[in-house]
Parts: structure tokens; sequence; C-alpha cells
């Protein structure tokens, strides 16, 4: 559910703009309020669940979610929506700070990959059935419905939750959260990622973007600074030493490279091919389907043969994926497409879920949290960071080979060329990250000692 309302969502947006009345810019905070409340409260509530059970506060979060889908499914105006929308990315926050880290300590460390594996694929299957389901709903019946759809999953899911999910174990003494640490951090999270979501839109000197950029950067010091002198820091730098700072960087380099396909290439069906926009969106299914087949497959091979093997493989595999893409032209044949979209899917399928593994299998018990939170950090800020630097190569190259100013829908036939030379040029830019990204798995690999099932 919480992946699934992350996509689900934004096929609604001017339907919802309609309904309600208000411009796009408005209504597009039903997406943002979402999407910033998870990123900002990841980390903070994965240290809340290492003081307080992960069970406890996964179910606090499902039952949250569940509430506030209703509350969006009843809002009478867009703020009520807004504010419905934050209420239920707080309890998505608390759910995805937690679930990958439960299933750590549900299973024996043989079968982890498995685990996750299953829960990759769960993911695939929520960003692969938002649009399509989220258009089916508002066309058939009313954008009420992508928030009502959650209710009986949810009430089954709490049904379920208390005997198929181990129930938390005696507490040790564990840090207190640092609440000012807390605070400094998603403040400075969600400024920074507003930033990044604005600056290809309005440009990066507007006056609501530059500024933006400034002051998350001072709460970041203010945040280092606080975290020296607390003595129970929320991100003990000390725990990024070693594979739990690889596999952090590794998911961050993963989630950028992989987002510049899923943001750009639409528009390149669409201004340089003449796609449709639902046609687009059907070749768009290739990546959240590799996601879905392999990563069961890479749950279990990681089980056998660690992270490392596999990881360096998704990222080498990647970048040959993005260099295919790199030379589609003006009149590329479909299979280059199909074959570029396809060998970027499958690295990516070979390499999350081994390096979700890696990542949480590089801390103790105490601090599964952590690291789940961190990861659930690096995610949403590969995405918003990669879609924010593929725009603006796209947007700078093309404006260097004579397209001038990039906006969609106005691309004439001289300018076709322009966009497919600023797309080789940024696929090139990202397939040298991924060549970066599978250096740094080289040294990744399991860590000497895993958390007990």
């Amino acid at each position: 559910m919480a992946t699934l309302d992350i996509s689900v969502v934004n096929i609604a947006l001017p339907t919802l703009s309609r309904s309600f009345g208000v411009p796009l810019t408005t209504i597009e905070w039903v997406v943002l309020a979402y999407v910033l409340t998870i990123a900002g409260l990841l980390l903070a509530l994965g240290r809340l669940a290492d003081r307080h059970g992960r069970r406890r506060i996964y179910g606090i979060g499902l039952a949250v979610f569940t509430l506030a889908s209703a509350l969006c499914a009843a809002a009478p105006g867009a703020h009520a929506l807004i504010a419905a929308r934050t209420l239920q990315g707080f309890g998505a926050a608390m759910m995805t700070a937690n679930g990958a880290a439960l299933l750590i300590v549900s299973f024996p460390s043989e079968e982890r990959g498995r685990a996750l594996g299953a829960f990759g694929a769960m993911v695939g299957v929520g960003l692969a059935l938002g649009p399509p389901l989220g258009g089916a709903l508002v066309q058939h019946l009313s954008w009420r419905w992508i928030f009502l759809i959650n209710l009986p999953l949810g009430l089954l899911a709490l049904a379920l939750l208390p005997g198929r999910v181990p129930a938390d174990p005696p507490r040790a003494a564990v840090p207190r959260l640092h609440v000012a640490g807390a605070a400094l951090w998603c403040a400075a999270l969600v400024l920074f990622m507003l930033a990044l979501s604005r600056g290809p839109e309005r440009g990066w000197g507007a006056a609501g973007v530059g500024p933006l950029f400034g002051i998350a950067a001072a709460l970041l010091v203010a945040f280092a600074v606080a975290e020296r002198r607390a003595r129970d820091p929320l991100l003990p730098l000390a725990d990024l030493n070693g594979p739990l700072g690889i596999a952090v960087t590794l998911s961050l380099l993963g989630n950028l490279v992989s987002i510049s396909v899923g943001f750009h290439l639409p528009l390149y069906l669409e201004e340089v091919l003449g796609f449709d926009a639902g046609r687009s969106g059907r070749w768009m299914v290739v990546l959240p389907l590799m996601a879905l087949v392999l990563a069961p497959i890479a749950g279990r091979w990681s089980d056998r043969w660690g992270a490392r093997p596999l990881s360096v493989a998704g990222f080498l595999l990647t970048a040959v994926g993005l260099t295919m893409l790199a030379g589609v032209g003006v009149q590329p044949h479909p299979i280059r497409i199909l074959g570029g979209m396809t060998l970027v899917g499958v690295g990516q399928g070979l390499f999350a879920v081994p390096n979700s593994r890696a990542l949480l299998s590089a801390v103790p018990p105490e601090r599964l949290g952590l690291a789940n939170g961190l990861q659930g950090t690096m995610r949403s800020l590969g995405i918003s960071g990669g879609a924010a630097l593929t725009a603006a190569l796209l947007a700078s190259r093309f404006a260097a080979h004579g397209g001038g100013t990039l906006s969609a829908g106005t691309l004439a036939a001289a300018d076709r060329v322009a966009f497919t030379r600023a797309t080789a040029e940024t696929y090139l830019v990202m397939a040298a990250i991924a060549v970066l990204g599978a250096l740094l798995a080289t040294r990744s690999g399991r860590p000497a000692a895993e958390p007990a099932g």
C-alpha cells in the first residue's frame, strides 16, 4: 500500500485540480506532502523502533495509514486532502522504516535473501499497479476510490499482524531518541528534497529554489554539530564506516541511475517518437516488471553468494543498458530501446535485494531501525536527486546543441536532433555513474556477523 500510494495518486492530479477548482501548483502538494513526510521521518522512526519495538511501531503506522486513507477519501477540499496525505505519509513512514527490518529478525540468515526478494517483488507490484489502477479508478468510479481501496487491505493487515509477525523481544537498554538531531535532520532533508523537486521546473537560480538549498545546508551543519555533542546521536557517524557506509552509498547510486530512465524515457517516447501517453506507459512497464521477476531470484542468489557479485553485475548491466539507450537517435529500432530498458531493469533487479540484505546485515539487531531508515532515506534522495540531475543535464545539453529552452509538447523537427543528442549525453553520464557504482560494489561483501534470527 505504501509504494502503491506513491504512484497511484499521480494519475489523478488533473482530476483533483478540476474537482477542487485549484491550480496544479496547489494540488501537486497532494504528492509532495506524502513523499516529503516519508523521507523526512524515516531515520527518526527507524531509531524510535529500535527503542520501542519494530512490530509495535509498524502496527501503529499501519493503523495511522489506514485511518488517513479514509480521511483522504472523505476530504472536502484540497487543503484537507493535503493534510490527510501528510498524516498518511507519517503512517507510511512508520511502516517503511520497519518492514525490511522485521523480515531480517524473523528469518534465519540463510533465508533472508529469499524473504527480502519477496518483499522487493511486492514493491515492484505496487509501483507497476499504480498508474493503470489509478487511471481505471478515476475513469470508471471516482478519485476517492484510490484511497478507499486501502481500507480493506489495511484492516486485513491489522488483523493478520499479531499472528503473522513475531512479537517484539524484550528490549535491552537502548539510547533515547535525540529529538533535536531528529528535528534538524527532518527539516534539512525536507527542504533539500523540495528544492530538488522544484529546481528543474523553476530554474536552479529561482528565488524559491536557491534559498532552500542554502537553508538545508545550514541545517545539515547544525545537525552535524548537534550530533557530535549528543550523548546518544540520531546517526552515529562511526556506523557509516565499512559495509554499512558502502551499502548506503550504493543504494543512493542505484536509485539515482535507475530513475533517469523512468523519469526521462517517457519524454523521449512522446516528444521524439510521437507515442501517446498510454503507449508510452505500456512500454515503461518493462522496468517494474523486471524488478518483480528478478527480486525473488536475486534474493535466493544473495543467500548463496552474498551481495558483492550480484551488485557488481547489476551495476555493469545497468551501465550497458544506459549506453544502449544513449544511442537511440531520432529513428531507433524498437529492439534497441526495449533492450536498453531490459538491461537497466535486470541490472537494478540483480542489485536491489542483495544490497538491501547486505545493508541490513551490516548492523547489530538493536540498530536495524537505523539501517532500515537510512536505506529508505537514500532511496528517496536517489530518486529525487536522479530526477533533478537528469532534468538539469537534459536541459543544459539541449540548449548547448541549439535547442533553446526545453519544454514538453513544443519540439519541432529540428529540435528533435538536439533532444536526442542531449539524451545521449545524459545517459552516458548516468552510465559512468553506474560504472562508479560497480567499482564501489567490489568493496562490498558479506559482513562477518549477521543479526540472529
